[in-house]
């Protein structure tokens, strides 16, 4: 006789199914073999989240360390000019950086095609292979020549994570939740640079010698290789987990798939090209960069105007980063939660503050200390959410599983460049008039990237 029908013919008094306490609970019962028959709880997390959780903290960690090694590199060079072992000097340094700005862009043109074709775990653990035998290289020579060609070396090596970490998020995440989890890597990049530049410039100046920090950077991400080549796996089906789920596109003549998904590269490219919606992000991308960039040369502005100490003036303009990440925690969750019209709005509406905030930074040159703090967090919070989640969400969606890496190289190359033309401009330029072209620029991004978001592609 079945367990239940017993329970109905005999009542849940009968001391047969008595629970061991003498009370009538039913959750656990005792059969005529003393055996207990209990409820199986369910598990707090099934095994596809457990894995998509250990995924984005390893991608996390794995792009906050190659951002540690890149800071790494970067503020080493002035202690360099003081080594009394070099021959290194300021025009030194800056020839390593401008060589290896242009060896960046060349990474950035062959890093996304090269991960769509190898793929995102195997170009990861490359990169940070790479990075860290480089890393170690670099705090090992002399030569200022050595210097530029080991420096140009790892700043290509460096330009593969993003494309790495983007082909990853867009194969184990479904496309409804690309804007948190991408807003998360985001967070590694922002907070990666701030926090690199606080521990390796505290490390210096309490006076650990340049060539240990490099060591020290090289070191941690060494451990990510170990951490990354136990932990990363390329899809789910490597692991018999169901695959993400993807929204189905409309162009797609076969039903539910991608219109990229048989394609070549050269298609793919041909596939882009001929988008309008591509290239309004693209040149959303770049003024957006360009009003990024601006943060560089928030220390010094607020040092001349404000008339502060540079400790004080940078700790006054470190508000920007802390806002960016501030946004970034919520701005994905908002994006996926909203619809379309919603998304227009809202970024349109973060857009519409910050370029009040540079107006307020433009029109006011001796503004109070904490008012020049609070307006920078608003900046930075109000500028990161729409430079960092519109062109990852639609690289993964548009290019698709398949060549998703190769469309945020592009998009990448695009911001590059017109950081590069800013950088090269803001230093021969007055205050007012720097801050005139950046409010230009908002409004300019605010039109393209509106007008994106518009488009069918952008939903």
């Amino acid at each position: 006789m079945e367990f239940a029908e017993e329970i109905e013919l005999k009542g849940p008094n009968d001391p047969l199914l008595l629970s061991e306490d003498g009370g009538g609970d039913t959750d656990n019962l005792k059969t005529r073999e003393d055996f207990p028959k209990t409820r199986r709880p369910k598990p707090f997390l099934t095994r596809r989240v457990r894995w998509q959780v250990a995924i984005f903290c390893c991608l996390f960690l794995c792009y906050f360390s190659v951002i540690l090694c890149r800071v790494g590199t970067e503020v080493s060079l002035a202690a360099m000019t003081d080594d009394t072992e070099l021959q290194f000097t300021k025009y030194d340094a800056g020839t390593v950086l401008a060589y290896g700005n242009g060896a960046y862009i060349v990474g950035k043109m062959l890093s996304g095609a090269v991960t769509d074709a190898f793929g995102g775990r195997k170009v990861m653990i490359t990169c940070l292979s790479a990075v860290v035998v480089f890393t170690t290289v670099f705090a090992n020579v002399y030569s200022t020549m050595f210097f530029v060609l080991i420096f140009m070396v790892n700043k290509i090596s460096m330009s593969s994570g993003w494309p790495a970490m983007t082909k990853l998020v867009c194969i184990w995440f479904d496309e409804e939740h690309y804007g948190k989890v991408f807003s998360g890597m985001s967070i590694a990049s922002r907070s990666g640079g701030l926090a690199s530049t606080f521990l390796l410039g505290g490390l210096l100046s309490a006076g650990l010698h340049w060539r240990v920090v490099l060591f020290m950077a090289a070191a941690v991400a060494f451990c990510m290789i170990l951490v990354s080549a136990g932990v990363l796996r390329e899809s789910p089906a490597d692991l018999g987990i169901q695959p993400s789920i993807k929204k189905p596109k409309d162009d797609f003549e076969g039903g539910n798939g991608h219109p990229l998904e048989k394609a070549k590269l050269m298609e793919a490219l041909t596939y882009f090209a001929r988008s309008p919606a591509f290239w309004l992000i693209a040149i959303a991308m770049m003024f957006l960069t360009g009003c990024m960039e601006m943060q560089t040369l928030l220390p010094l502005y607020f040092k001349d105007s404000l008339k502060l100490s540079p400790g004080h003036a940078t700790l006054v303009a470190s508000s920007f980063q802390a806002g960016a990440v501030a946004s970034l925690m919520i701005g994905g969750i908002v994006y996926d939660h909203i619809g379309p019209r919603a998304r227009f709005l809202f970024l349109t509406f973060l857009l519409l503050i910050s370029t009040a905030c540079l107006v307020i930074l433009w029109t006011i040159p001796d503004v109070s200390v904490p008012l020049a703090g609070v307006v920078v967090f608003v900046l930075g919070a109000t500028i990161s959410t729409p430079y960092y989640i519109p062109g990852g969400v639609f690289s993964m969606s548009f290019g698709g599983e398949k060549y998703c890496s190769t469309l945020v190289s592009i998009l990448d190359v695009f911001g590059y460049c017109a950081s590069i033309t800013m950088d090269s401009i803001m230093g021969s330029m007055a205050w007012h008039d720097l801050f005139t072209a950046q409010v230009v620029s908002c409004v300019l991004a605010l039109l393209f990237l509106g007008t994106f978001m518009c488009t069918k592609a952008a939903r």
